[in-house]
């Protein structure tokens, strides 16, 4: 379900220079790329084996290996589906749109698997289970989201607080310490309110964690760390389908993480969430 090609151009606006000319050879000759080695490919590309190595990466691939068999597969076996990603309220039928939101969520949740950052993850479960407090933001669907960890972190009997208002925010900030955390959830990040939150926390000196949709630059250069979601939304505007799933998916992790990282505390064990 993880196509190297549809990543490819999802990123290509983001890419740099190097990364667009090794981009640009692997859509033009994607089967010549699965018999090539590295140096062909660095070569052909006009680039270095170095920067074809590091796109592998960058696509959410562990290298260049991974990246031809992937190739391969997305190459020789038969479409999922068939089904484009794009819906059509005209000529698709009922059972078609289900298709076809079905199929996106999956895509979207197969590809999140592929590029997540788990280091990041095991990191940001540790700073929330060490902080005095954290701080949930996230606007429009992404409050749903951040309403989610609220309840989550509150069920462990964490001290979690949550809000979709700015102004709100903005005051706890203010009287916040180093030992609470702030913690911003976005799928795109084009809300002015997001950005507002998170420069006023890195003027505060306060750890931020940022889980918002790939790619989000000017997001995550406020971030300590920044976990990435992949998301497939075709011709949908302002709401965050299968975004929205893969971060749930994604906090539904760090939850697990955190109980891992508290299961013997005596207080976790009295609120028997996990049966043996």
């Amino acid at each position: 379900m993880y196509s190297v090609l549809e990543q490819i151009k999802k990123m290509y606006p983001t890419m740099t220079p190097v990364e667009k000319r090794i981009a640009k050879f692997i859509l033009n000759q994607p089967e010549e790329v699965t018999r090539m080695a590295v140096k062909k490919i660095a070569e052909a590309s006009k680039t270095s084996d170095a920067a074809v190595v590091r796109f592998a990466k960058r696509i959410g691939l562990s290298g260049i290996k991974e990246l031809k068999i992937e190739l391969v597969k997305e190459l020789t076996e038969e479409p999922d589906t068939g089904l484009s990603r794009i819906i059509n309220l005209n000529n698709d039928g009922d059972e078609t749109i289900f298709q076809k939101v079905f199929h996106n969520t999956l895509r979207s949740l197969y590809n999140t698997e592929k590029i997540i950052d788990y280091q990041a993850l095991t990191v940001a479960a540790r700073m929330i289970s060490k902080a005095s407090r954290t701080l949930v933001f996230g606007v429009s669907d992404s409050g749903n989201t951040a309403r989610d960890i609220e309840q989550k972190l509150q069920r462990l009997n964490f001290n979690a607080y949550c809000t979709s208002d700015r102004t709100l925010m903005l005051e706890r900030l203010k009287t916040a310490n180093e030992k609470e955390l702030l913690f911003v959830i976005s799928a795109k990040g084009h809300s002015k309110e997001v950005i507002d939150i998170l420069r006023f926390a890195k003027e505060q000196s306060l750890t931020v964690i940022v889980l918002s949709q790939q790619n989000m630059n000017h997001l995550t250069r406020y971030a300590d760390i920044s976990i990435e979601v992949s998301s497939e939304e075709a011709n949908v505007v302002d709401i965050n389908m299968t975004n929205r799933i893969s971060q749930l998916m994604v906090i539904d992790v760090l939850f697990f993480y955190i109980c891992k990282l508290v299961k013997d505390n005596p207080s976790f064990k009295k609120l028997n969430i996990i049966q043996k």
